[in-house]
């Protein structure tokens, strides 16, 4: 029985990130993967001035735009910035389906917002990028999410991809109805 370890090794601006697969073959597949989150991402986004940047793991959809993350060895519940999703019906379920397949145990850089505050909770309020690739923009660009009221350093930015999904008629800005 032969066995294959292979690790990868990637820096950043504090300690190395490290994967280690490990696979034996021939008749059968062990698959074994250790991650360390204690990092700042390097991950080429804009973020808000004096913002706190990490990576962490969802560990939890709660629902479309609450999160459990698990970072520096705990759990914590995040509510994305920006969004807002009905709390039921077809758009709702279409949101949580989506949130799930995009983010759902996946490795993610949360960054804060110095402009808005934990919820009475304590719950943060973070912009989640998966990649460079902003989250809570995309649930604005389908149509599952509105921008509610509210200041935060990315307004704008989500205020003109609502405006799109809007034009476009995706998600809960479609105006067609079809009958059965």
């Amino acid at each position: 029985m032969e066995t294959q370890t292979t690790s990868i090794g990637s820096t950043t601006t504090a300690e190395p990130t490290t994967a280690t697969m490990t696979t034996t073959e021939p008749q059968s597949e062990a698959w074994t993967q250790t991650t360390y989150l204690r990092q700042p991402t390097t991950a080429n986004i804009d973020t808000p001035e004096d913002s706190e940047r990490f990576q962490a793991r969802v560990t939890k959809v709660v629902d479309p735009t609450t999160l459990e993350i698990k970072y520096d060895g705990k759990n914590r519940i995040v509510d994305l910035i920006g969004v807002s999703v009905p709390e039921s019906g077809p758009i709702h379920t279409k949101a949580v389906r989506y949130t799930k397949s995009q983010v759902d145990h996946q490795i993610v850089t949360v960054v804060s917002d110095p402009q808005v505050d934990t919820t009475d909770d304590g719950h943060m309020h973070p912009y989640v990028y998966i990649g460079n690739f902003m989250f809570n923009t995309d649930l604005v660009c389908i149509g599952y999410a509105r921008v509610p009221d509210g200041q935060f350093s990315k307004r704008q930015e989500f205020m003109r991809k609502q405006q799109q999904a809007k034009q476009r008629g995706y998600g809960r800005w479609n105006t067609t109805t079809t009958a059965a």
